[in-house]
C-alpha cells in the first residue's frame, strides 16, 4: 500500500510539473505583460482586452496599480492581438505571443507617451498605425479644403483637390504595400487587411497569403483572413457567381443558376432604400430595351416585411424575377455576396461568370455596359 501511494504521489508531481508554465505539446506560452507608470498620472486601473480573430472584444482582466505598477499573467497559444484600456484616458494595441512585454507610460509632459519592449510584432503594428494615422490626417486636411472649394463653387480647385486626393491615396497604398511585403512575417500585417481593401488589392493579398500560409496555418487570425480572401475571390470579376435559391413573392423557389444562357443583372435592393428606388427606373429602362436580346434581372430584396417588399415592386413596376428571404442584411444571399450596403449589383455572362459589379453597373454605366455587350 505504501509503495502504491509513493507511485501515486510521484505521478501527481509529474502532472503538476507538466501542467505549469509552457506546454510544449500544445504550444502554450506563459507570458507576462507588465505596465509601469513613470509620470505623475493617477490611473486607478487598467483593463486588458483580447481582440479576437473576428474583431470581437473579450475582457481578459482588470487590474489596479500598485505603486504605479501592475502585471498581467497570460497563457497564450498563438500570436494574439490585445488592447490595453487605461480607464478614462486612452488605449493602446499590442501583440503578444512568446516573450514577456513591458510597457512604460510617461505622462510627465501632460502627454500619454509610452514605450513597449519585448514585442517586435507590436513595433510593426505601431509603424503601420503611424502610417495610417499620417495618411488620414492628410486626407482630413484635403476634405476641409474640398468642402470650402465646393461652397465657393470653385470647380477648378475642386478638380485639383480630387487629383491630389487620388495621388495621395495611390502613394499611401504603394508605400504601405512595400512595407507590409518587406517586413518580417507578423500578425500585425494580417490585421491590416481591413485598412487596405482586400478586393481592391486582391493580387497583393494573395501574395501575402502565399508568404504566410505555412508559418501561420494554425493561427485563428490567419484562418479568418483566409476565409475572407476565399470569399472575395469567389465573387470577383472573372469568377463563376455562387448560386442563390430564394423564394419569389408567391413562395416559389427560383435559382440564379437557372438563368444560365442569359446575361443576368443580380441586383440587391430594398423597398426602404431610397438610392435603390431611384436606380430602379434605370434598370427598368435597360430591361425593356434588352430583354428580347437575352438580358434578365434577378433582384434580391433585403426587406424584413413582405408587404413592404411587394408594395415596392408594384410601385416601381419591376417586371423581372424578385426574390427574398426577408432577413435584411442577414439574408443568405447577402452573406454569400458580402453585401454590406445597397444598392449592390453583379452582371453575369451566359456562363454565370461575373463580368462587372457595383459602381460599374449604376446609372449610365449600366447602359454603356449593355450597349457594349449587345451592340
Amino acid at each position: 500500500m505504501t509503495n502504491f501511494f509513493s507511485k501515486f504521489i510521484y505521478l501527481l508531481l509529474i502532472l503538476i510539473v507538466f501542467s505549469c508554465g509552457d506546454n510544449p505539446r500544445n504550444g502554450t506560452k506563459n507570458v507576462t505583460i507588465s505596465v509601469d507608470i513613470i509620470g505623475s498620472g493617477d490611473y486607478s486601473e487598467v483593463r486588458l482586452q483580447k481582440v479576437n480573430s473576428d474583431y470581437s472584444i473579450e475582457l481578459v482582466e482588470t487590474l489596479s496599480f500598485d505603486d504605479k505598477s501592475t502585471e498581467f499573467n497570460l497563457f497564450i497559444s498563438e500570436a494574439t492581438l490585445y488592447r490595453l484600456d487605461f480607464m478614462g484616458y486612452t488605449s493602446l494595441d499590442l501583440i503578444a505571443y512568446d516573450s514577456d512585454i513591458n510597457i512604460s507610460v510617461d505622462d510627465s509632459n501632460s502627454l500619454f507617451e509610452y514605450k513597449i519592449k519585448g514585442s517586435e510584432d507590436t513595433d510593426i503594428l505601431k509603424s503601420i498605425g503611424d502610417k495610417i494615422t499620417s495618411y488620414r490626417s492628410e486626407i482630413r486636411d484635403l476634405n476641409i479644403k474640398f468642402v470650402e472649394a465646393s461652397q465657393e463653387q470653385d470647380g477648378q480647385l475642386v478638380n485639383s483637390i480630387r487629383g491630389e486626393f487620388d495621388f495621395k491615396k495611390n502613394q499611401f497604398e504603394l508605400s504601405l504595400k512595400d512595407y507590409l511585403s518587406n517586413t518580417k512575417n507578423s500578425l500585425a500585417v494580417l490585421v491590416t487587411a481591413d485598412y487596405l481593401d482586400l478586393e481592391e488589392n486582391l493580387d497583393f493579398w494573395q501574395k501575402i497569403y502565399n508568404k504566410y500560409s505555412e508559418e501561420f496555418s494554425g493561427n485563428s487570425y490567419f484562418k479568418n483572413f483566409e476565409d475572407k480572401l476565399i470569399k472575395i475571390k469567389s465573387i470577383s470579376v472573372g469568377s463563376i457567381a455562387p448560386d442563390i435559391i430564394l423564394n419569389d413573392t408567391s413562395g416559389v423557389p427560383v435559382s440564379l443558376a437557372s438563368l444560365r444562357g442569359k446575361y443576368v443583372l443580380l441586383d440587391f435592393w430594398a423597398a426602404w432604400c431610397r438610392p435603390c428606388r431611384e436606380e430602379n427606373p434605370n434598370i427598368v429602362a435597360n430591361y425593356n430595351k434588352y430583354k428580347s436580346e437575352g438580358f434578365e434581372v434577378y433582384q434580391v430584396s433585403l426587406d424584413r416585411n413582405k408587404s413592404d417588399w411587394v408594395r415596392g415592386i408594384t410601385q416601381d413596376g419591376l417586371p423581372w424575377i424578385n426574390v427574398s428571404d426577408l432577413k435584411y442584411y442577414q439574408s443568405e444571399a447577402a452573406e454569400i455576396y458580402d453585401v454590406d450596403r445597397i444598392p449592390s449589383a453583379y452582371l453575369l455572362d451566359p456562363d454565370g461568370k461575373i463580368i462587372a459589379k457595383n459602381t460599374d453597373l449604376r446609372g449610365e454605366n449600366l447602359s454603356r455596359k449593355l450597349d457594349e455587350i449587345f451592340n
